[in-house]
């Protein structure tokens, strides 16, 4: 049974084919134009390339990733310490000068000192 173009309907359905035969043939021939427009396939060399550098990439992503974490964590234990322990060397100082006062205040009472 085919479609007889005589007939009002049947001209109808027919060129709503067309139509849609000529819709589908634009979007068959946009693969083959991006093809094209990039240079066709890929080779089994330019895919191996293009994998390996989306993997280093990866992988460097990862490994900056973890690194500054463990950045982090360093620098958090260091001002930790920095807090705990620091003593500026003004206070240092008095320390020392009062230390020695003391030192010598013992030293003279043993008579070591005149």
């Amino acid at each position: 049974m085919g479609l007889n173009a005589s007939k009002k309907e049947e001209k109808a359905k027919i060129n709503a084919l067309n139509k849609d035969k000529k819709a589908l043939e634009i979007k068959l021939s946009y693969p083959e134009g991006l093809l094209t427009e990039i240079g066709g396939q890929l080779r089994d060399e330019e895919a191996k390339k293009l994998i390996l550098k989306k993997l280093y990439d990866w992988v460097s992503e990862q490994l900056t990733r973890y690194l500054n974490g463990e950045k982090r964590g360093l620098v958090a234990k260091v001002e930790n310490l920095w807090d705990k322990y620091a003593v500026s060397s003004q206070e240092m100082e008095a320390q020392r000068e009062q230390t020695l006062g003391q030192l010598n205040e013992f030293l003279s009472k043993l008579r070591y000192l005149a």
